[in-house]
């Protein structure tokens, strides 16, 4: 990943009309060729952050500078070196999927003479090719994303913003559009900014995660770092009898004391690496001849994450 900071902002506010302070004084940066996500749930002022970011909301306080450029300054400079999918894909139910397309290149001022050959490559950038000719309203939700991100790539953006790209789809389409999302990064060097509520999409597709809650950042760094404040993992051993005093005594000069848990029917033992761990872990407890049924691995999920820092899970928002 090429460094360099794409995207910075500073002391972001929005206070709405109505009164609702949507964000509350929030920093970040965004590195060239990152995939850099927002997660929390509706309402924790996701959009509302993309959008000042996209030029389409006035900012109450603060600055953003994208690109080098001032957003105060030079919008209509940024909106030509971005790319803005939004939560509801705008497509025109009456245009074919390759007018559609034609109709924005042509709206970026393109030369007539370019659309016909710019249109060919934007059906091959995203494998649209076989639905060229078809009607927008008859294409699947996962096409129409494609078509929404081929429509947002017309003028070939260094940043796209994607606000909750993969609602609404099925796990298919949704790790489909991963794929293609991070193609897009290692192919085209394009830097991604999202929102998601999804902790899955979070975890496996972005390099670095700030989460939000009611207008603030709460904690930003990358998936895995984020888990490991969170505590170690755990091997949960289920037992078929309780220890005696005598095999806990040894357990505990192998293990901390702290890293110990003894449950009627379990035994849960706190480590650094749950998979590495396991099977010398494992060995340990066989050789003091304790009746084990199972085990598992638990390690700290991004929801384990977001109730440390909310105070809430993000699965009940």
């Amino acid at each position: 990943m090429s460094q360099g900071k794409v995207i910075e902002v500073k002391n972001l506010d929005k206070v709405y009309r109505s009164g609702t302070h949507a964000v509350k004084g929030i920093s970040f940066d965004v590195m060239k060729g990152e995939i850099f996500g927002m997660l929390g749930p509706n309402g924790a002022g996701k959009t509302t952050t993309l959008q000042m970011m996209g030029t389409l909301l006035k900012i109450t306080n603060g600055d953003i500078s994208i690109l080098g450029h001032d957003i105060h300054t030079d919008e209509r400079v940024i909106r030509e070196k971005i790319g803005f999918a939004l939560q509801e894909a705008g497509l025109d139910n009456l245009a074919t999927t390759s007018e559609l397309i034609a109709f924005h290149i042509n709206l970026f001022g393109f030369p007539k003479s370019e659309i016909k050959e710019r249109v060919k490559e934007s059906l091959t950038l995203l494998d649209l090719h076989e639905y060229a000719n078809q009607m927008i309203p008859e294409l699947s939700g996962g096409t129409q994303r494609r078509l929404d991100l081929a429509v947002s790539l017309v003028h070939n953006p260094d940043l796209l913003i994607l606000d909750e790209p993969t609602t609404g789809l099925d796990p298919v389409h949704r790790s489909e559009l991963w794929t293609l999302l991070r193609t897009l990064r290692d192919e085209r060097g394009l830097t991604l900014v999202m929102s998601t509520h999804y902790m899955e999409e979070a975890d496996v597709l972005c390099d670095r995660i700030a989460i939000i809650d009611s207008g603030e950042i709460v904690a930003i760094d990358t998936p895995d770092n984020l888990k490991k404040s969170v505590g170690k993992d755990t091997i949960e051993f289920s037992l078929s009898e309780e220890l005696n005093t005598e095999q806990q005594s040894s357990l505990s000069s192998t293990f901390t004391k702290d890293d110990i848990e003894y449950l009627t029917d379990k035994l849960l033992i706190k480590v650094d690496d749950g998979e590495a761990s396991l099977l010398p872990t494992l060995k340990k407890i066989i050789e003091l001849d304790v009746k084990v049924k199972g085990t598992k691995v638990k390690i700290p999920t991004l929801d384990d994450v977001y109730l440390k820092y909310t105070g809430k899970r993000l699965e009940d928002e």
